[in-house]
């Protein structure tokens, strides 16, 4: 019965981040590589030879077999939209590595035809599920900060220097990657601390290109306020060393989460993945003591959380915990830091 049988997935899209996705499909129990697609020949027979999987000569040949059930789309975010929608209507659940697209537009085509559909849209915003920032939103909740006020965040690395002005995929318009390292990585923590403190309201930003050879944005400064009225600030540069970290502000306390990985080259780096909370930490500083507590943390696997939570929507129907319209609120904010960087002006989230 299908329904006991491991959900047959494909990969789309055979980049440096697809390795840690398919790699978490191996050490699922929910979930099995049938096959995958990618336009580059040789990268596409490398992939099925190391994943055991079959390979496709397009993406239409994909979704014409019966024993794909979900697409996992690590493709340009430019075309998101396209397989996505396609995918939707040949009846295949869809799993995209964020942002869900480039656009609003975009990103509401995927969430509508998906929904008409009635197949699952889950958006890799795994940063939410890393231990660290999960037990942060625990304790918020809980009122260990008292009633929160502030928050800051970054996340920065120095991928910049490698991007040169051939990159098109990195190119700072919609064709390639607006906003550049905020849309890249700042994205993350536009989900995570929406999923902290609801909604965004106004945003206003300064970008820069300081560094990088492609035409894109290299250092990204993005304040914003929340409906509840908390004020948030984002940080995300593509030139400097690693940063990952939220910063949560009460009036009983503060909460610190840091993510320190290694200092390996980039293929290395996503090796840690499947092991990342290892290094995560996070400090509690509460008004009635002198010095921060460590509060101690599981090791999880965010990767393979995702991987199966989207075998189990499609086999359920249930919702799944990133799903596009969540996506869409991340999106926004950096649509509106895009905005209001071009223009010099606040925006209303509500005005896109």
């Amino acid at each position: 019965m299908r329904n006991k049988e491991r959900v047959g997935v494909a990969l789309i899209g055979i980049g440096s981040w697809s390795g840690v996705i398919a790699n978490a499909v191996q050490r699922s129990g929910k979930a099995k590589m049938v096959t995958c697609y990618t336009r580059n020949a040789e990268k596409r027979q490398a992939f099925s030879h190391k994943y055991g999987c079959d390979q496709e000569m397009s993406f239409e040949d994909v979704l014409k077999r019966d024993d794909v059930e979900g697409i996992l789309l690590t493709t340009p975010n430019a075309i998101h939209a396209e397989h996505a929608v396609l995918a939707a209507q040949k009846g295949k659940h869809v799993y995209v590595d964020k942002p869900i697209a480039n656009t609003l537009a975009d990103g509401n085509k995927m969430v509508e035809a998906c929904e008409k559909a009635g197949v699952v849209l889950l958006v890799g915003h795994d940063m939410r599920r890393l231990a660290g920032f999960r037990k942060l939103k625990e304790l918020v909740d809980r009122g260990a900060i008292g009633k929160p006020v502030m928050v800051e965040s970054n996340f920065s690395a120095r991928l910049g220097f490698e991007l040169t002005a051939d990159k098109w995929r990195w190119r700072g318009d919609d064709s390639g990657c607006p906003a550049g390292a905020l849309m890249t990585m700042g994205v993350h923590h536009a989900d995570t601390l929406q999923h902290y403190f609801g909604a965004v309201k106004k945003v206003f930003a300064f970008f820069n290109k300081l560094y990088t050879q492609a035409a894109v944005e290299d250092v990204t400064m993005t304040t914003f306020q929340f409906d509840s009225g908390v004020l948030g600030y984002l940080g995300s540069t593509y030139v400097s060393p690693r940063a990952n970290w939220i910063y949560a502000y009460g009036t009983d306390g503060h909460l610190f989460c840091t993510l320190s990985l290694p200092n390996l080259p980039f293929d290395e780096y996503l090796q840690v993945w499947s092991v990342v909370d290892r290094y995560t930490s996070l400090q509690l500083y509460d008004k009635s003591k002198d010095k921060p507590e460590a509060i101690p943390l599981a090791v999880g696997d965010p990767i393979l959380e995702e991987i199966d939570e989207f075998a189990d929507c499609i086999r359920t129907g249930k919702k799944p915990e990133t799903d596009g319209r969540g996506a869409l609120a991340a999106l926004a904010l950096i649509r509106a830091a895009i905005e209001s960087s071009r223009t010099g002006k606040q925006v209303r989230i509500a005005d896109l």
